[in-house]
């Protein structure tokens, strides 16, 4: 390797030692804090809004599409002396492959570089052919159902089979970027593999329902 190869690999190295180390912070953090049980959620009843599972067929290029439902609302976190802490929810239901809790709450470990974490957690129905989720690539928003996904910067971390971690980027160029999808974009796609390593986008709309608790918890985090 010539001197300049070295030099322009460089920043390169240094890129992918600090996503390591976010990593490792992450999973950290995720085993020294465990998810606390909400408190009963409000009052409002919520409604549902579109799930859309595109699935990797290798005998069809076109896929498979399923459809499902999700529901959003808020809730509340209540641990002894610290603050009622606000979170976003969403339970997604894809008939005959899974159901998907996704939690999204700001971020309050100090020693952790990320300005929000987002947990997803997979439950496959009995039968399921992709048997299990073994990763999620990352989160995507768009406008629209069939629009183009703009990614949510941050790293996910896998915590077992089926739950996964998406620390959001704290660097403030990106923090402002994501909260302004998740203020205004009308969809999620959500890229994963199953068990048998084939891909999936999990498409999910936030409606009404997902609108309001996006501003209900934005505005109780300062953030709105």
């Amino acid at each position: 390797m010539t001197r300049t190869e070295r030099t322009s690999s460089a920043p390169r190295r240094r890129r992918l030692r600090g996503r390591l180390a976010f990593a490792l912070a992450l999973l950290a953090s995720i085993a020294t804090h465990p998810g606390r049980a909400p408190a009963a959620a409000d009052d409002t009843t919520p409604f549902a809004a579109w799930a859309v599972l595109y699935e990797e067929d290798t005998s069809d290029p076109n896929g498979r599409k399923l459809l499902g439902s999700v529901v959003w609302h808020t809730d509340t976190i209540k641990s002894a002396g610290a603050p009622d802490e606000t979170i976003v929810l969403a339970d997604v239901d894809i008939p005959k492959r899974f159901k998907m809790t996704l939690t999204l709450k700001r971020n309050t470990d100090k020693v952790l570089p990320a300005s929000h974490l987002i947990e997803l957690t997979f439950v496959p129905v009995p039968g399921y052919t992709g048997q299990r989720i073994n990763n999620v690539a990352g989160i995507l928003t768009k406008s629209t159902e069939q629009g183009r996904g703009t990614a949510l910067a941050g790293i996910s971390a896998r915590v077992t089979d089926n739950t996964f971690m998406i620390g959001l980027s704290n660097v403030q160029v990106d923090r402002q970027r994501n909260l302004q999808a998740l203020k205004e974009r009308a969809w999620f796609d959500i890229a994963i593999v199953d068990g048998n390593q084939h891909r999936a986008i999990l498409a999910v709309e936030k409606g009404a329902a997902g609108d309001s608790a996006f501003t209900s918890a934005l505005s109780a985090w300062g953030q709105d």
